[in-house]
């Protein structure tokens, strides 16, 4: 079955169109822009109808027509032919992969299309379809027709046609149905949008019971996480939007080719946001008022799950910049609220509810947390604040300070001070008490312990320690099911051998005499620490490309045989395997091939 991406379309400037100019005997250029349907040199154009502005067009298993039209002020005939020579169509099928920034385009074969012999736009008549065929049988791949109209050696206009086919998934979907376990967890992969082609995760296939036993494969992954979409902060509008870097754009632009192959096997496609060094974040959202500028922007955050077909968001409240002192705040951007995170993530829930009893396989409205920064009870990354745990008496205490490692109170921020002020001050009873009834972690799906260098307590769930790090509602129950200790780092790089290997500053043990980062514990002190507490979750960041070959030598899969690890280190009695089946994806460049 061919599978298309919908009508998120290419929109090319003029700057842009430029890079499709060739020799002067190879039609690699375009007449465009067109403006209202007219365009604007007195030649003829070939568009498509509706979509005169753009060259980038996706079918959508039906025939597709185009027209040819005469230019101002034209009379007469007008004969054309596209041109068939496969070398110059090669050549701009290249062209336009460099331009998209994506390996992953490669020409249709002339077999699997059909175009119109010659064209011809009668004398007195202003325009005439031309009808382009593509056939339903082929092959799984993401293809590009360049459609080049010539009259004699003027070309008349260029445009492209993206075909997708990826293969069905020969999953057994009543994996969807399984119930996670310590032993057998859910899997999340977070993939880095600049570096790695997601489609790869879903190539991971995990038997279970061994290759003997095919009939209980499936995915290895359950989730995977699309690293990352920004908040920026609009200063026209005076408050935080959703930003889509170009790596991001292009997998969300090309949901069909990246994200739906994935959601096919069953996995679900969550979007991670982050802040971006603008001063402001999940923290810092004005909570006065109406809160018009949280419900706007969780009402942002909830279309673009929609409109891109995602089952739900992870947030990662690092890199925000966030305002230290009145000195440093900005208009809109105020220092670290008590209750942003809260209302924030009220107002996301109640836009896409939890329901009881919701089959897994059903699950569009995931909300996710990366567990770092001032409102989540890590004590990496900044954080230590607690602010998730509504225990407002800590907070006023002595014993609270806002820090990782300072505990005189002489020390405190003046961000810190101010925000414990604010909670002494009896005023903001009323909106204490609005905050006292948001138990986040009942919100919330899951919640990912940030440490990738250890798994014990450094981090903490629930009552494990001092008791500042609750994070309100996550009862004992609770964390076995939505948190997950172990995390693990999972980048590559190229060892002294010329041999791909995993960076050995989130594998090996840190060695501090030679100067040599690494981990605080070893993988399977992380494991058993993540089986005494019965976690189901574990999380890996940056599950990156692996090639076949590397060096002019077969390489392994590294990846291959850490999970099966994972499960025995978490207690799996059986012989777990894991295998890469399917298309191995170099669409971008890891950042070891660089």
């Amino acid at each position: 079955m061919i599978h298309t991406i919908g009508k998120t379309l290419l929109l090319l400037p003029a700057a842009a169109l430029m890079f499709f100019a060739g020799c002067e005997a190879e039609p690699l250029t375009a007449e465009l822009p067109q403006e209202g349907g007219s365009p604007l040199t007195a030649g003829p154009s070939f568009v498509y109808p509706g979509e005169e502005t753009e060259i980038s067009h996706r079918w959508q298993g039906e025939d597709m027509t185009f027209e040819l039209r005469r230019g101002k002020g034209m009379e007469g005939a007008v004969s054309a032919a596209f041109v068939q020579d496969a070398g110059i169509l090669q050549e701009m099928t290249e062209k336009y992969a460099d331009l998209k920034g994506m390996s992953l385009y490669t020409l249709l074969p002339q077999d699997k299309y059909s175009v119109p012999s010659t064209v011809t736009l009668p004398a007195g008549q202003e325009k005439v379809s031309v009808t382009v065929s593509i056939k339903s049988d082929v092959e799984p791949g993401t293809f590009v027709l360049p459609l080049v109209l010539m009259s004699g050696e003027d070309e008349l206009g260029v445009q492209y046609v993206e075909v997708v086919n990826h293969p069905n998934a020969e999953i057994d979907m009543s994996w969807l149905d399984r119930t996670p376990s310590v032993t057998e967890p859910r899997f999340v992969a977070i993939i880095e949008a600049a570096e790695n082609d997601m489609r790869n995760a879903g190539n991971y296939i995990l038997y279970p019971d061994g290759i003997g036993s095919p009939e209980t494969a499936r995915p290895l992954f359950d989730m995977v996480v699309l690293f990352s979409a920004n908040i920026n902060f609009n200063e026209y509008r005076g408050c935080p939007e959703l930003y889509f870097n170009d790596n991001i754009r292009k997998v969300l632009d090309n949901k069909e080719v990246f994200i739906r192959p994935l959601q096919d096997k069953g996995i679900k496609v969550l979007l991670s946001i982050m802040p971006n060094h603008q001063a402001i974040g999940f923290s810092n959202m004005d909570i006065s008022g109406d809160r018009t500028m949280i419900k706007d922007f969780a009402q942002e955050v909830y279309d673009a799950l929609q409109e891109y077909g995602l089952d739900g968001v992870m947030f990662d409240d690092e890199y925000a910049d966030y305002p230290t002192s009145p000195e440093s705040e900005q208009p809109g951007r105020p220092m670290v609220q008590m209750g942003s995170f809260h209302f924030f993530l009220k107002a996301l829930r109640d836009l896409m509810p939890a329901v009881d009893g919701q089959a897994w396989k059903d699950r569009h409205n995931l909300i996710t947390m990366y567990n770092i920064g001032p409102n989540s009870n890590a004590r990496t990354g900044g954080g230590g604040w607690g602010l998730f745990s509504n225990n407002f008496e800590v907070i006023t205490s002595e014993l609270w300070n806002g820090s990782t490692t300072m505990w005189s109170e002489s020390n405190l921020t003046a961000d810190a001070r101010a925000l414990k002020k604010w909670v002494a001050d009896e005023a903001n009873a009323q909106v204490l008490e609005e905050i006292s009834g948001i138990k986040a972690g009942e919100l919330f799906d899951f919640i990912w312990n940030a440490n990738y260098a250890r798994g014990d307590a450094h981090n903490q769930a629930t009552g494990i320690g001092t008791g500042y790090t609750y994070i309100a509602g996550l009862t004992d129950d609770l964390a076995k099911e939505k948190y997950g200790m172990a995390v693990f780092e999972m980048s590559l790089e190229v060892g002294d051998r010329g041999d791909i290997q995993h960076q050995q500053q989130y594998w090996g043990l840190s060695d501090y005499q030679s100067g040599t980062p690494g981990r605080n514990e070893t993988i399977e002190a992380t494991l058993n620490n993540q089986r005494q507490r019965e976690y189901e979750l574990v999380m890996c960041f940056n599950l990156q490309y692996v090639p076949d070959e590397w060096d002019g030598v077969s390489n392994a899969n590294l990846y291959l045989n850490d999970f099966p690890r994972f499960m025995r280190g978490l207690g799996y009695s059986g012989s777990p395997e894991v295998r890469f089946e399917g298309t191995n994806y170099d669409t971008f460049t890891p950042a070891y091939m660089r």
